[in-house]
């Protein structure tokens, strides 16, 4: 591998790591904002419930990103390239869900909030 094609490597590391880091951000700091407004009102709808059981499953998604993508590259450092694969598989699927269950995690707070009087 030249020199370019290593550094060109380690830069996209460093931007699947921070995207990870930012959907672990987005999902927990959307659940403390949820949770944070069902602690001042008096009633308040099952869909804020279930937003945050949402966010909450996002927040666990976002940080296996984090371990499928280091046991991906593992792997791939000690040219298996067949686990390799799988788990760079698992962590594309758990950036699919944890994006999934922050945008549910969004439409259900939006109906919580919408049927509040």
């Amino acid at each position: 591998m030249s020199d370019d094609a290593k550094w060109h490597w380690g830069e996209g590391t460093k931007y699947a790591i921070e995207g990870a880091k930012s959907m672990l951000i987005i999902n927990g700091a959307a659940s403390v904002s949820v949770l944070t407004f069902i602690g001042n009102v008096k009633v308040h709808s099952k869909y804020l419930i279930y937003s945050m059981i949402s966010f909450g499953f996002g927040v666990l998604f976002s940080v296996l990103i984090l371990v499928f993508a280091y046991s991906a590259q593992l792997n791939y450092g000690n040219n298996n390239f067949s686990y390799a694969h799988r788990w760079h598989v698992l962590t594309y699927a758990a950036v699919i869900f944890s994006v999934a269950l922050f945008v549910a995690g969004i439409g259900m707070a939006a109906c919580g909030f919408l049927q509040l009087p």
